[in-house]
């Protein structure tokens, strides 16, 4: 399964012509949960495959150590769960350091398409012995959860956060339930570097 578009809250100024945006918060009720925006590479972990963003979109030379990560974990992934994450070793646009692994659990699927609940993923990364993106929020407020990125990050140090429902989230439901915000013009890197093995890394703890 591919990794569902995240929506674009209505006021990130990151958002481009090509993004969706989500205006209608109404479905943000309840608990809620803040986690920081990685600046890496979408991967996703299954038993039987690691891939990044879709099916047929293969791995790159900055997802090796991610890619020897998967290998030692994906015998104790549960048959047609995905665990997705973000692929850390190569810099992007922010420089990160004291980095807890070069994978970063944000979310676990299970086998009916259903976004575990926030501390079920947190349960399951631990079992599977996967650190998880850092979190900068949880509780009941809308407001709170909106204002903890500024509170505690920047735009130099990162690229936004994630605000999701921190109960489970069906497919169905993934484009109301999970929104995003990012930085104003988040992507500072040059295309090429993509092309190229001899790309920044980030530090590690």
């Amino acid at each position: 399964m591919k990794y569902p578009r995240t929506f674009h809250l209505p006021d990130s100024p990151g958002a481009s012509g090509d993004d969706r945006i989500q205006p209608d918060l109404s479905w943000l009720d309840g608990e809620l949960v803040v986690t920081e925006k990685m600046d890496g590479g979408n991967l996703t972990f299954t038993r039987d495959s690691m891939y990044a963003r879709s099916l047929d979109s293969g791995t790159h030379p900055w997802d090796r150590p991610a890619k020897a990560l998967w290998a030692m974990t994906a015998y104790r992934i549960p048959d047609q769960w995905r665990v997705c994450g973000e692929s850390m070793w190569a810099r992007r646009s922010v420089a990160y350091a004291d980095l807890p692994g070069v994978f970063l659990v944000f979310g676990i699927w299970d086998e009916t398409d259903t976004l575990l609940g926030w501390d079920d993923t947190v349960d399951w990364a631990r079992r599977l012995e996967l650190p998880m993106v850092p979190v900068l929020y949880r509780g009941g407020s809308i407001t709170e959860a909106r204002t903890a990125w500024s509170a505690q990050r920047d735009d130099d140090t990162s690229e936004g956060f994630v605000i999701r429902a921190a109960g489970r989230i069906t497919a169905a439901d993934f484009d109301r339930k999970v929104l995003k915000w990012v930085r104003p013009g988040h992507v500072r890197t040059e295309a090429s570097w993509r092309h190229r093995d001899d790309f920044p890394l980030n530090e590690f703890a």
